[in-house]
């Protein structure tokens, strides 16, 4: 079963081999958390603020019920992409062990044997 139609099969293929050849360096990791961090803030922090400042000033949502759905919609736009978060950083790793070969579990645990 595909998840992805046919004819984006060269994508998915450069996408594959460019996880299975990337190796970090501390640069690439400095660029790439600060990304992630400007992101998280602009998701998680500056788009729910705008849309409440928005609901309750242009909408005019100032009603008992209203205030609760503006506040319910920020609150599962923040949830939403709080979970993605993990859920992309889960999966990259996921298919990158795969195209590499490496399972899970065969990590030596350490102590004394």
């Amino acid at each position: 079963m595909r998840l992805y139609p046919k004819r984006m099969q060269p994508l998915v293929d450069r996408g594959n081999r460019f996880l299975r050849e990337w190796e970090w360096t501390w640069t690439s990791a400095v660029v790439f958390c600060v990304l992630v961090a400007f992101m998280a803030i602009v998701l998680l922090a500056v788009i729910p603020s705008f849309w409440l400042y928005f609901a309750d000033q242009t909408l005019r949502w100032k009603t008992f019920w209203l205030v609760k759905l503006k506040e319910a919609v920020a609150a599962g736009w923040i949830t939403f992409w709080f979970a993605n978060f993990f859920l992309l950083a889960y999966l990259l790793q996921r298919q990158r062990q795969r195209l590499r070969g490496q399972g899970g579990g065969t990590r030596v645990s350490g102590g004394y044997r």
